[in-house]
């Protein structure tokens, strides 16, 4: 058990400061990626990519959407590995690399940078840290820096990068012309009211949330299902219950839940289901009784009404006000940073606790070999 002198809330202060941390960079950030944009030239690229590890490849993948829709490119968003040592060498030139890390100095994103930049891709570095490894390596640096408040799972520093991102792609889609400037200007505006919508997401499922952390505090295992852009957040949502409270949490695309946890012999996982109005709702809904007959206790995060789903959900998270789907990730995700906070209070749990006396130190990220040239990779 951790003491009492643990203070957990410095999480819950960072879940509930969001909606104002997003009204307030929203226009000095705009500034950011119109100035790092200013030389880059994504009138010719062939396509995107983003490369992040953690929560930094989570807003990459949440972004794919956004960047698709305005940019009108191919959109392909990888953890930071995978980019450098496998994509990097072959990908298409010219195109756009954003490479993601909010202390900018983790080794593995920092090789996918030096990577694409050697492989001839414009790069981008995303960052809170102007003076980081990252934007050192990058063409291009984004960094929009906030108050930490705290040592606590990733909650603010997220927000941040989906909103760096999500400016990125409103301002590339403005340089393709595939967004007029007063279109664009419109997206921006649009991304600021998403404030309104994630106060009352916050709101609405505090108390729902605290609730099942207190009826399912002793659950090990834990799913997360979304797909598009939910599909991310699932992934995120699973990361802060490791991270919060060391629970054995997944990240799963909603059709690959039915190939697979399906499956599960453990009958009472408890498994949320992430579902904002877009794409995917439809066959989400139509899942949702197959994952409660097979006995798991069930966690819906959507808009609306607990009578629009087809059966009743065990712990109901209503998200009142609806967004874009382009915008959901900045607040499908907060009902899930609640769960995993009132979950870290129920079972008194110390943040990031790794098992067998392994130190929690980033040397494990920070302080291996960085790769700069395609030739130090073997090949076949």
């Amino acid at each position: 058990m951790a003491p009492d002198s643990f203070d957990r809330a410095v999480m819950r202060d960072q879940i509930i400061s969001q909606p104002a941390l997003l009204r307030h960079i929203v226009e000095p950030a705009a500034q950011q990626v119109a100035d790092a944009l200013h030389d880059v030239q994504p009138q010719r690229w062939q396509a995107i990519y983003t490369a992040g590890c953690g929560d930094s490849f989570y807003a990459g993948l949440a972004c794919e959407m956004a960047f698709a829709r305005f940019c009108r490119l191919p959109v392909k968003a990888l953890a930071a590995m995978p980019f450098a040592r496998y994509e990097a060498g072959q990908a298409p030139t010219p195109a756009g690399l954003f490479g993601i890390s909010n202390s900018g100095q983790v080794a593995r994103s920092i090789e996918a940078v030096a990577l694409a930049r050697v492989a001839g891709l414009d790069t981008v570095a995303v960052t809170g840290n102007e003076d980081s490894g990252i934007a050192r390596e990058a063409a291009a640096t984004v960094a929009v820096p906030i108050e930490p408040m705290g040592r606590a799972p990733g909650i603010r520093s997220y927000t941040v990068q989906l909103v760096s991102l999500l400016l990125c792609a409103i301002r590339i889609g403005e340089l393709r012309q595939m967004l007029t400037a007063a279109e664009a200007d419109r997206w921006r505006q649009r991304l600021v009211e998403v404030a309104d919508c994630m106060a009352a997401a916050i709101a609405a499922a505090d108390t729902p949330a605290r609730e099942a952390a207190e009826r399912l505090g002793d659950h090990e295992d834990w799913v997360f299902l979304g797909s598009g852009p939910s599909y991310a957040t699932a992934l995120f949502n699973a990361a802060k219950l490791v991270e919060s409270c060391g629970a054995n949490a997944w990240g799963q695309d909603v059709e690959e839940w039915g190939h697979i946890q399906f499956f599960n012999n453990r009958e009472r996982t408890p498994t949320c289901l992430i579902a904002p109005p877009g794409r995917g709702l439809d066959r989400a809904l139509e899942l949702f009784p197959h994952i409660k007959a097979v006995g798991r206790h069930t966690l819906v995060v959507t808009h609306g009404d607990p009578a629009s789903l087809p059966i009743p959900a065990d712990t109901f998270l209503p998200v009142p006000e609806s967004a874009p789907e382009l915008f959901t990730p900045l607040v499908y995700c907060l009902a899930g940073e609640l769960l995993a906070y009132h979950l870290a209070e129920v079972r008194q749990s110390r943040f990031f606790q790794p098992t067998g006396g392994a130190s929690g130190a980033g040397d494990r990220l920070r302080e291996s070999r960085v790769l700069r040239r395609l030739d130090e990779l073997p090949f076949d």
